[in-house]
């Protein structure tokens, strides 16, 4: 199957639109990676609506893609996703 990043880019931005309706954090993400990072919510949709998105092939899963760019002090970020469906994605975990 070929991935059309400007369609997962729409729809990524779509869902962040959402906020937390749509937009779920892993534990791993939540209670290591963001206070490690001093990353909250905001910065991740920030990024989630700003960012390039780069497919992230994954033996296990098609759907999981990086999504790059700042948070809202300018400070690179990187946040890992799975989309799960139409209207919902997982942030897996995020990184500088």
């Amino acid at each position: 199957m070929i991935i059309d990043v400007h369609e997962i880019e729409s729809q990524i931005r779509r869902i962040a639109k959402a906020g937390s309706r749509g937009v779920a954090l892993s534990r791993h993400c939540r209670e290591e990676r963001m206070p490690e990072r001093n990353v909250d919510f905001q910065d991740i949709l920030h990024v989630l609506n700003w960012g390039k998105v780069v497919h992230d092939p994954d033996p296990n899963t098609d759907n999981k893609f990086k999504v790059i760019g700042e948070d809202l002090e300018g400070v690179n970020l990187c946040v890992v996703i799975i989309i799960l469906d139409e209207n919902s994605l997982l942030v897996k975990t995020v990184h500088g």
